[in-house]
């Protein structure tokens, strides 16, 4: 028999489906490609502060209650099950261990990831001084030379950190700077962050730990001896999987209406995979909510 709901995604906009499904007295069925709950949380090490209820902890620890909660709340979650495709009829997903998962709705939460360079020796040097976050890896590139990749708020915010901690940093930037204006200005009035826009990095070299990085921009090409690399260039939707059979925009993210529903009349899409205005871990919870009440509306009316 199909589920009432199957939720895709364990990060704050599922959790938050699959509790108010609960509680509205919806049968659900959950599948996450990781081992645990929290999604993106895993990588936040600091506080949200601007996250109503939970300023005083990090990411992980958010993470951790979510995994608790979906197990207080008897939620049938399958970890380690990854979604390989969304089939219309049924609707259904098909995971990557052959399960074909029908149900009367599906939400997708499947969130985003960060965005790699793809470059010679990213995948190698991660971990060993290249960074995808300078609030987690600041204290360990303290006084050391590091370049941030990106020209976006993220970017500019993460070389001010890594320079409060007396690193040299140099911020490079592929196009043309997109960073709001007070980042912009607070970053040339400090004499420890040197820009260099237009810029391309070729590569990045080391072995046990980074050691330069070769750069392509209108100086030429050049190396950059450094001690780490933060690449800040924003993220991708999780959602190849939904590849010709939902609409999705230019960059992937999945389209939805006014009531987070998608392309197809039985899914809904909630979080960050919808390319919300804003990325946030309250908008999140919000869409979940929001999506469960439309899809029970739904799933009313049908019978």
């Amino acid at each position: 028999m199909a589920s009432k709901l199957l939720v895709v995604g364990a990060g704050l906009g599922g959790v938050s489906a699959a509790l108010w499904g609960r509680s509205l007295g919806l049968d659900v069925v959950m599948v996450e490609a990781q081992a645990d709950a929290g999604g993106q949380l895993r990588q936040v090490h600091f506080r949200p502060f601007n996250f109503a209820g939970a300023a005083e902890v990090e990411g992980p620890v958010i993470a951790d209650r979510l995994h608790a909660q979906l197990a207080a709340a008897g939620v049938d979650v399958r970890y380690r099950t990854l979604a390989v495709a969304f089939e219309p009829d049924g609707p259904a997903v098909r995971c990557a261990t052959g399960e074909r998962i029908e149900a009367a709705a599906v939400l997708i939460a499947t969130g985003v990831r960060r965005r790699r360079l793809e470059i010679p020796g990213e995948r190698e040097l991660e971990g060993r001084g290249l960074s995808y976050s300078a609030t987690q890896d600041r204290a360990r590139f303290a006084g050391q030379a590091v370049v941030v990749v990106g020209g976006g708020d993220a970017a500019f915010e993460n070389a001010l950190l890594l320079a409060e901690v007396g690193c040299p940093v140099t911020l490079v930037a592929r196009g043309e700077l997109r960073a709001r204006r007070d980042f912009r200005e607070r970053v040339a009035q400090n004499a420890g962050i040197e820009v260099l826009d237009h810029t391309r990095v070729l590569s990045i070299e080391g072995d046990r730990g980074v050691r330069a990085v070769r750069l392509e921009g209108p100086r030429g090409n050049s190396t950059l001896e450094v001690a780490g690399v933060v690449v800040k260039i924003g993220v991708v939707p999780n959602s190849e999987w939904c590849t010709g059979t939902l609409d999705r925009d230019p960059e992937g993210y999945v389209r939805v209406d006014a009531e987070l529903r998608t392309s197809h009349r039985r899914a809904w899409a909630a979080g960050d995979v919808t390319h919300p205005p804003v990325l946030a871990m309250a908008l999140a919870v919000g869409h979940g909510a929001l999506a469960v009440s439309a899809i029970r509306a739904a799933l009313e009316r049908a019978v």
